[in-house]
């Protein structure tokens, strides 16, 4: 399967308003007015705007984003009626993503969506096989896009749907959005009491919702339409189980985050999103002691072929730019990506099957791909601009923490307690093993030096295993990578020597003399993929499911045993800049027992309890 999806083929009105699927020989909206039809068949298909009022959250999932017509709808009327502090969470499967530009003229024909449309063309998903979220704060709302064929996409998901928008092509024409293995999905992935929604009165997919367990019942039908089809989940139906890596939902008023990088800010930022107080405590005097305070680094993709991580990296990519852009703090100088030694084969392969398009990512004349939106970004900018909303406390080192009732207490080095909040969030970089329930994390540490100063800098940004980039009318280059410090002037040498090899040009023209050097620990894991999750009690899991060690089957109905509200970000080694605002919306939507953004296979791929499934594994 190619790595990029597939772009729809359309086929246009003569007067522009209405489109049509070729492959599926159908129409995207009705041509008796689309956003009449978004309201009638599926918001009052399913109860909305009633069934949200009074309620703090709302999940749904819609099959079919297309255009974004429906979803639009569902947010005029959810700006009319929510109540100020509620929030509506929108999870869109689409297999062949729609052109901005074609949405946009689509839209055009839609004036009493205008604004909202509006908002979001100017965050149109890029096209690609990764989850995107995008929120909108003012309105409580997030939206998340998911590409792929919905069947694989909804198999991945978790969470809990209060409401269905079934709105694929007619099922004579797309059989594949309507299968019997797709509506399992569907009752898996529903909340008690769901309402399902779709324009099609179908034999197949009445019976299919009612194999699964829903009620279907046939209903006057939009305009030219004689019927329509609307389903509900039995309220007492219980929540399907999880599989052995932790998940508590907590829903927290009050969380400790430790540590005041761009890992715990980036969980900071998601936190105060969801209106939830959040407290940073940083044992040093100020931000930036750890790699966050490096005047800048790159944030650039690492495109992988295909497994779980692949997904993690892509998306983290993705949501980088983004968050970054709207904060204001990324220079978008382009990255270019050159062979590292033994893999030349893989860039090749990378650039023969691109998973970006052509604005993001591009073949340059010499063979080096080109990374167009990738850049750099200054750390503590970032910082500041996530800690907005939340109380930052310095030179407040954490000893340890108490369970308390439904609560945690977090105790100063003295034993004095600090705060007592719902959920702590660790996130202290390389001293996250030293609180006793992390212990068994294999966090491993590495130093790097940078270097920055005066010089021609380059175009854009070089990589090659080191990288330069320009850097305030000058360069910044490194880094070096040991297992113990390195002096100062041998870890300088040793990244001069690493720029002379990648840019010759560029070394010839650095002034020395004028060098600035920087040296932080990177903390990493065996497996090279960060940490993001609830932290398990882990002699309690190994003895749960000490079968898996002896090959057998896991029996037990019991929930993986866990530190409830203990979260862990971490081991982000180099990429912390990527990785850490996707990261942070993760832990902070699981928290809140969101919908999930990540695939379940790309969840576990980056769970702190897959250390204790390796380990029960080797033994």
């Amino acid at each position: 399967m190619p790595r990029l999806p597939p772009a729809p083929e359309l086929q246009w009105s003569e007067d522009f308003t209405s489109l049509r699927a070729t492959a599926f020989d159908d129409i995207y909206f009705s041509k008796d007015g689309g956003l009449a039809e978004a309201d009638a068949v599926f918001l009052a298909g399913t109860g909305l705007p009633e069934r949200w009022q009074n309620r703090d959250r709302f999940a749904l999932c819609e099959l079919g984003f297309g255009t974004g017509l429906n979803i639009l709808a569902l947010w005029r009327a959810w700006k009319k009626t929510r109540l100020p502090h509620a929030q509506l969470h929108i999870s869109s499967i689409e297999s062949f993503p729609l052109a901005r530009d074609d949405a946009a003229r689509v839209l055009r024909a839609f004036p009493g969506v205008s604004e909202l449309a509006e908002q979001l063309l100017a965050r149109w998903p890029v096209r690609a096989y990764a989850p995107q979220r995008l929120w909108f704060p003012e309105d409580g709302l997030s939206l998340t896009l998911l590409t792929g064929d919905a069947e694989t996409v909804l198999g991945g998901l978790t969470g809990a749907f209060d409401a269905w928008f079934l709105d694929g092509f007619a099922p004579a024409r797309n059989p594949g959005m309507w299968s019997p293995a797709l509506f399992e999905h569907i009752a898996r992935l529903s909340a008690p009491g769901a309402r399902a929604a779709t324009f099609t009165v179908a034999g197949d997919v009445r019976r299919g919702l009612e194999a699964v367990g829903f009620t279907a019942e046939k209903k006057p039908g939009f305009a030219k339409k004689r019927e329509r089809l609307e389903a509900t989940w039995p309220v007492e139906a219980l929540p399907q189980p999880r599989g052995i890596y932790p998940f508590v939902a907590i829903n927290p008023k009050r969380v400790a985050v430790l540590g005041a990088g761009i890992a715990g800010a980036s969980v900071a930022q998601a936190l105060t999103r969801r209106g939830i107080e959040v407290v940073v405590l940083e044992a040093a005097r100020g931000l930036g002691a750890g790699a966050s305070g490096n005047p800048a680094g790159l944030v650039m993709p690492r495109l992988d072929r295909a497994g779980a991580l692949s997904e993690v990296y892509l998306a983290s990519y993705l949501h980088a730019v983004a968050a970054y852009e709207a904060m204001g703090v990324l220079e978008a100088c382009g990255v270019e990506q050159r062979a590292r030694d033994g893999g030349e084969d893989a860039l090749a392969d990378l650039l023969d099957d691109p998973p970006l398009p052509a604005d993001w990512f591009s073949r340059l004349p010499s063979g080096a791909a080109l990374h167009a939106r990738a850049g750099m970004v200054r750390p503590q900018a970032a910082i500041k601009r996530m800690l907005e909303g939340a109380t930052l406390i310095t030179e407040s080192p954490v000893q340890r923490l108490d369970r308390e009732g439904e609560g945690w207490i977090v105790r100063a080095l003295d034993g004095r307690a600090l705060l007592k909040a719902d959920a702590v969030v660790l996130a202290c970089g390389a001293a996250l093993t030293q609180f006793e329930p992390a212990a068994f994390l294999p966090i491993a540490l590495s130093s790097g030096q940078i270097e920055w100063g005066e010089g021609a800098p380059p175009t854009h940004a070089l990589t090659h295993g080191s990288y330069v980039a320009p850097f305030d009318g000058g360069v910044l280059f490194g880094a070096t990578f040991d297992k113990t410090p390195a002096p100062p002037a041998d870890a300088r040498a040793r990244n001069l020597s690493a720029l002379r090899d990648l840019a010759p040009d560029v070394a010839a023209n650095v002034d020395e003399a004028s060098l600035h050097s920087r040296a932080s620990e990177r903390a990493t894991t065996p497996d090279r993929a960060p940490i993001a999750g609830l932290l398990p009690d882990a002699p309690a899991w190994l003895a749960q499911y000490a079968d898996l060690a002896h090959g057998r089957a896991v029996t037990t109905s019991q929930a993986p045993p866990a530190h409830s509200g203990v979260y862990v970000i971490g081991g982000l080694g180099a990429r912390g800049l990527t990785l850490a605002p996707l990261l942070g919306e993760v832990i902070a939507s699981e928290m809140c027992n969101e919908p999930g953004l990540l695939s379940q296979l790309a969840r576990d791929a980056i769970h702190p309890a897959r250390f204790l499934h390796r380990a029960l594994k080797r033994r």
